[in-house]
């Protein structure tokens, strides 16, 4: 029987060994050289190198070449004929047209409008990005805390390893507290194993909105514990917090663009009812004689009266009317959800505040001393560890849906509550 369970004994610690090798052999994806990178360099890399921003740049100057691409006065035409045969003869004629109405002023207006809504894009697109990055940021924080809570775990869990090993070659505990003592170990390097490729999964997503070098392994500097000052989340209630989000908020302005650009198109779509009125000189020879004269040329709408695009025109302007009021209820709820997931994120983070975290650990410090003294079992360090590993891995959690919640409410107010400290 002993030797057999000196066997088994054996065998675990080999699975110990061979774990903790195939953990440092895991082959990484990323550099060897780590990128320190705090919050607001995310913020202002992502804001310069993304290549979804970039693009809406890139619109934004095709938008003004149509600007500038309207021309003062169209081309004038050139006719010109040629008659053979017993009495020769040719004309010249060259016409201008031009449009009545202010047509041109309209479609300038229209062209205006639409480089106002690329615009309007780019700062929904910003908006957009910095919520990603901040949450992102804060996640790979969070995924960094909690390794390295979880490799100090690694390390203690080895410490009970070894004096569980030396307590059972003595005959003081049995082979099942030694596989005890194994299986947390193991437990333990599992997680790592997992925090770490959950790091890497981080590390990704973060280049990837930066626009950086996917393969760079960055690493987040900042203070997960730091929140908004209590003065800055008072002044800010949820009313003001609405109103806010509907005076800048680019979507809603975008789509008020919107109404702006159909009424210019309604203006346009009147203004083309109205018939161009064409100039034109003209020169003739036949007969060995020349002529010359003025050429006027109107159409007359009595067929196309261009009903279509006004109608359309205004149908549009119902369907923006809704869009509208849609966006800003849309708004509102987003608001207040984004509100009232800060506040419950606050709340819980106060069950975490004061004493109760120091004791926990404080216990868990005695409990192991009393275990490397022989003093206390085996389990009543596993015991208390866990509760310890729970209750800290709770805490890092509620700490990450806070600027979760912050960073979404920031963006659904449009507002940095940050700044306003």
């Amino acid at each position: 029987m002993l030797t057999k369970t000196t066997f088994n004994h054996i065998l675990m610690i080999g699975g110990i060994c061979l774990l903790t090798l195939s953990m440092v052999r895991i082959p990484s994806a990323f550099s060897n050289e780590e990128s320190r990178i705090s919050l607001e360099i995310a913020i202002q890399t992502a804001s310069r190198e993304n290549p979804g921003l970039n693009a809406i740049r890139e619109k934004i100057k095709v938008a003004r070449a149509r600007i500038d691409g309207i021309a003062l006065l169209g081309n004038p035409e050139l006719e010109t004929e040629l008659v053979g045969g017993a009495d020769p003869g040719q004309s010249l004629e060259l016409t201008k047209a031009f449009q009545l109405g202010g047509q041109r002023g309209h479609r300038k207006q229209i062209a205006k409008t639409q480089l106002e809504k690329v615009d309007a894009e780019l700062a929904e697109a910003s908006r957009s990005l910095m919520k990603s990055v901040k949450i992102t940021f804060y996640e790979l924080l969070l995924t960094q805390e909690k390794l390295k809570l979880t490799q100090e775990i690694v390390q203690h869990n080895e410490q009970m390893f070894d004096i569980a090993q030396v307590q059972f070659e003595t005959g003081d505990i049995s082979v099942t507290q030694a596989n005890l003592a194994s299986i947390q170990l193991q437990s333990a390097l599992r997680k790592a194993a997992t925090l770490e490729s959950e790091l890497q999964l981080v590390q990704l997503a973060l280049n990837g909105l930066m626009g950086t070098p996917l393969e760079s392994a960055r690493i987040a500097v900042g203070d997960l514990h730091e929140k908004i000052s209590p003065d800055t989340a008072q002044n800010w209630t949820l009313d003001t917090l609405k109103t806010h989000a509907l005076a800048h908020r680019t979507d809603l302005k975008s789509l008020q663009l919107n109404a702006r650009l159909t009424e210019s198109e309604l203006q346009l779509a009147k203004a083309a009812n109205i018939p161009d009125i064409g100039v034109g000189a003209l020169a003739k020879r036949s007969g060995g004689e020349n002529a010359f004269g003025v050429k006027f040329s109107i159409p007359l709408p009595l067929f196309n009266r261009n009903r279509s695009e006004i109608d359309a025109a205004k149908a549009q302007q119902q369907v923006n009317a809704v869009e509208i009021n849609s966006q800003e209820q849309q708004i509102a709820r987003e608001v207040m959800a984004a509100f009232i997931s800060l506040r419950t994120a606050q709340k819980t983070l106060k069950f975490y505040e004061g004493d109760s975290l120091k004791l926990l650990n404080e216990n868990l410090t005695l409990t192991r001393t009393a275990y490397e003294l022989g003093e206390a079992e085996l389990l009543e360090v596993i015991l208390m560890q866990n509760e310890f590993i729970n209750t800290q891995f709770a805490y890092l959690d509620a700490l990450g849906m806070y600027h979760k919640a912050l960073a979404e409410l920031e963006a659904a107010a449009g507002i940095s509550l940050k700044s306003e400290e």
